[in-house]
């Protein structure tokens, strides 16, 4: 049980799925709650979901019905997993009120025996909650609209007396009112009023919900759209309102190497990411190849299909190298296949959800968002498509959607749904034609945050996966197929006369180098000899003068002359021929 504020009015949660969030907290306790719209919206499913949620939480509660018969009630709805007889009579407790025909249109009908039998069921069985369905077939038979106001107020104020929650249902085809002069006061006498409704939009059944107005609280005003399954009503709710995500800068890899380059790292981990491009561009295939990566790493990836089979894609996609059929044996990745214009947008939305809260996958990846057009036209579709991208960033989950794009003017590259408006990362993929050749050409339009490539890549399908080829460019048109492999071959050809023409220079000075080698080792020996006879003839200078000196010594002794005077000496060794 949920207060709003310290004087505010208390709430009782309903347990439906998205509605308590939208009424911040449940429907108002003691109050009157009128739910109204017109036929087949779903009101009667709804009010009676309220009691037997509450009724498996521990409340009991009464269910009066003035169109159906208790029987009929349990019958008209055991195809919900509810297992409603089973509670009838322990914590549900139904009474029928049908209003026959003879008391139509009378004026008098009062509603005094009614009031005091549901008011012993309550105390009977201490019901908190009571749902009276049909209220208006009741205010039908009061022809006055004063006296329906009467009854209507005493309605109000006696239950309200018995301290339970009251829910009313009624038929009310206009939203503004304008029906019938006696059910026109109904919105204005109850404390919460919640209209619902049906429409068909480009052939697709669609329900809505909006709180007009609950007294003495604040809920949401956006008008919500709702399926109805098995299990009861689920709104289509936003998960984050006030946007508080999580930042995330962790990079994980694209599935492609040359790809991650581009990105400087690859995706970041939370984003979303858009995969645009006319039909056979490989944005499948670009999809596929980052869902194969993520369940190698270890991490659960759901892949959701429109209009092709899972099957049939990890059949497709073997010939490109990609291998899903292992990773969904290994209970890694999940593909979902959906036929897109079997239901409504909004369908698809909770199918979604339903799946990613049963999977709880850490990648999530939609393929092709843009056929959810067929589920009620682009504006449904980029609704559901802003859910499922708030969906996936309130729970931190990387979100790769590949979008169609069929455009007549080749310069756009906006998708219809604008989804390439709040996608974190934007690849745009487009046939480059040229010379007779269709090749596939690959742009990084936006990252936000990612100091990306502006470059325009040929986005090759090799058999070992999708890849990016080198770039070629030749006045200033980037080259791609069999242009770019003339170019590749060009270059290799001028690289193999650069080789050549080096292997041929490198052997002349090989050459060169022996000759002078040669040259330097003749020189060097010849170096040599000249050195050897050089010392030599020192040698042989060296004992000359030392023959001399030794000569004159003697010749100064035997003649007893001055040892400082040597003029006689010289005179007599000029003509000294080595003999003594």
């Amino acid at each position: 049980m949920a207060s709003n504020g310290e004087r505010g009015t208390t709430r009782l949660p309903t347990y439906v799925d998205g509605l308590d969030n939208l009424l911040d907290g449940g429907l108002p306790d003691r109050r009157l709650t009128l739910l109204y719209g017109g036929t087949g919206v779903g009101k009667t499913v709804l009010a009676l979901e309220v009691v037997v949620n509450n009724a498996m939480a521990g409340l009991p509660g009464v269910v009066v019905g003035f169109e159906e018969s208790p029987e009929e009630l349990i019958d008209n709805h055991a195809s919900f997993n509810w297992e409603l007889a089973d509670k009838v009579g322990d914590t549900i407790h139904l009474l029928g009120a049908r209003v026959e025909d003879e008391f139509r249109d009378v004026g008098r009908f009062e509603i005094s025996g009614l009031l005091a039998s549901i008011e012993a069921k309550i105390r009977q069985t201490g019901a908190r909650w009571v749902v009276i369905d049909g209220l208006d077939a009741l205010l039908g038979t009061l022809g006055d609209r004063v006296v329906a106001m009467r009854e209507l107020f005493r309605l109000k104020r006696w239950l309200t007396g018995c301290g339970v929650a009251v829910v009313v249902t009624a038929k009310l085809d206009q939203p503004d009112n304008t029906g019938a002069t006696h059910f026109r006061d109904m919105p204005y006498v109850a404390d919460c009023v919640v209209t619902l409704r049906n429409t068909v939009h480009e052939r697709t059944f669609r329900r809505t919900l909006r709180v007009v107005k609950i007294r003495g609280g604040q809920s949401s005003s956006a008008e919500v759209p709702f399926v109805i399954t098995p299990e009861g009503v689920i709104l289509a709710r936003r998960e984050n309102r006030r946007m508080d995500y999580q930042a995330i800068t962790e990079r994980i890899t694209t599935g492609v190497g040359r790809l991650d380059t581009l990105l400087d790292g690859g995706y970041v981990r939370g984003s979303s990411i858009l995969i645009s491009g006319a039909p056979g561009t490989a944005k499948t295939t670009l999809a596929a190849s980052f869902a194969e990566a993520m369940a190698k790493r270890g991490e659960r990836a759901l892949f959701i299909s429109f209009d092709e089979a899972g099957p049939q894609i990890a059949a497709n996609l073997r010939s490109v190298g990609i291998d899903l059929e292992t990773q969904c044996a290994e209970g890694r990745l999940e593909i979902m296949g959906l036929m897109a214009g079997a239901t409504s947008a909004e369908a698809h939305y909770i199918d979604i959800r339903r799946a990613i809260q049963r999977f709880d996958p850490q990648h999530i990846i939609i393929d092709p968002i843009s056929a959810l057009a067929k589920a009620g036209g682009n504006q449904l579709a980029a609704d559901v498509t802003e859910r499922l991208l708030d969906l996936s960033k309130s729970h931190g989950v990387t979100f790769v959607l590949t979008s169609l794009l069929m455009v007549k003017d080749r310069l756009s590259e906006a998708t219809e749904s604008h989804v390439s408006t709040i996608a974190d990362v934007w690849l745009n993929l487009t046939f480059n034609i040229n010379q007779g050749e269709r090749n596939r050409a690959l742009t990084v339009v936006k990252g936000r945050g990612i100091a990306h490539s502006n470059q325009v890549r040929e986005l090759l399908l090799t058999r070992d996966g999708p890849d990016l080829a080198d770039v070629y460019i030749a006045s200033g048109t980037v080259l791609m197929g069999t242009a770019r492999i003339q170019k590749e071959q060009e270059v290799e050809e001028r690289r193999q006369q650069e080789v050549e023409a080096f292997e041929k220079r490198r052997g002349e000075l090989e050459e060169s180098i022996d000759q002078t080698a040669e040259q330097i080792t003749t020189l060097s020996r010849k170096l040599e000899q000249q050195r050897t006879h050089l010392e030599r003839l020192d040698r042989q200078e060296q004992n000359n003068a030392q023959r001399h000196g030794d000569y004159a010594e003697r010749l100064l002794r035997s003649r007893g002359a001055d040892a400082n005077d040597r003029r006689f000496v010289g005179e007599e060794y000029d003509g000294w021929n080595g003999v003594d």
